[in-house]
């Protein structure tokens, strides 16, 4: 991996080693879930560390910038569309997440498709924004061979009950989920009621103690405003090991203003961790 190329291009493609988007068909709780592949240019040696992204909620913010800046620098970037969210198969709910974003994990894990796509097994990256956010922490508790994990902006529905934002959750649910596809809003917000000791971040947080973790804040954040959402789980984690990072970037929940500076927060993070091989 190259930061250096975050931003930069080859001058023109080659036909035998152009960058390659493949679309993706991976079943998670006996549902299909839809994505896509981006595969790096081949001018680039292989095998190629992998990032699989995960959205937030519902997914407006995509990402694909960050996407292809990864992909640009010399990653398999997975983008995968959580169930009953544009286009996936079942009913969206928020205990789903986790299950998806494992299922996807384990997928790029397995040997056969690592070497289809030329994933370096050893160097699984993931990455997500907002519910994404809570979605990576929750999912790389359950898998050891992630290799690092960055929660951008991350959202904690365990928070959201704790410090009394339920009333905001629910007008999220309601107003923003239009185009998800779910039962109702009311099944939405109770399954993120009966379940929001398991949706914690904070839920089991030891598993990611001595792991590669990065939380990046964003400052201006009144959506999951990190001091409520994200910060108390850093602190734990910092206070047991040097492998968790917390950054600040001066912007509002989408990093709207701030992209560049995302992807180069995210690649450098990245192309550290790997650079130390641990």
């Amino acid at each position: 991996m190259n930061t250096e190329l975050l931003f930069t291009e080859f001058e023109s493609d080659e036909k035998d080693t152009s960058p390659e988007v493949y679309e993706l068909n991976i079943i998670s709780g006996g549902c299909r879930i839809y994505g896509y592949l981006l595969s790096p240019d081949k001018r680039i040696p292989a095998p190629f560390p992998a990032v699989i992204m995960s959205h937030g909620f519902p997914g407006y913010t995509t990402n694909n910038d960050l996407e292809l800046a990864l992909m640009r620098a010399g990653c398999v970037v997975i983008h995968l569309n959580h169930r009953g969210a544009w286009g996936s198969e079942g009913n969206y709910l928020f205990t789903n997440l986790k299950d998806d974003m494992t299922a996807v994990a384990k997928w790029a894990h397995n040997p056969a498709i690592a070497e289809q796509y030329n994933i370096d097994t050893d160097n699984i990256f993931l990455v997500g924004h907002s519910m994404g956010g809570q979605t990576v922490l929750n999912a790389a508790k359950e898998l050891p061979f992630i290799k690092g994990t960055a929660a951008l902006a991350a959202y904690d529905i365990g928070a959201a009950f704790r410090c009394n934002l339920e009333k905001e959750l629910f007008l999220m649910i309601e107003t923003e989920g239009q185009c998800l596809k779910m039962s109702s809003a009311g099944d939405v917000y109770e399954n993120a009621l009966k379940n929001k000791f398991e949706l914690s971040i904070l839920n089991d947080y030891e598993k990611l103690a001595g792991r590669n973790i990065l939380f990046v804040e964003a400052a201006l954040d009144t959506v999951a405003p990190a001091d409520k959402m994200m910060k108390p789980l850093a602190e734990k984690l910092m206070d047991l090991s040097d492998k968790a990072e917390y950054k600040s970037i001066v912007s509002g929940h989408s990093f709207a203003g701030q992209r560049m500076k995302l992807a180069e927060t995210v690649g450098q993070w990245m192309e550290k961790v790997i650079g130390k091989g641990e």
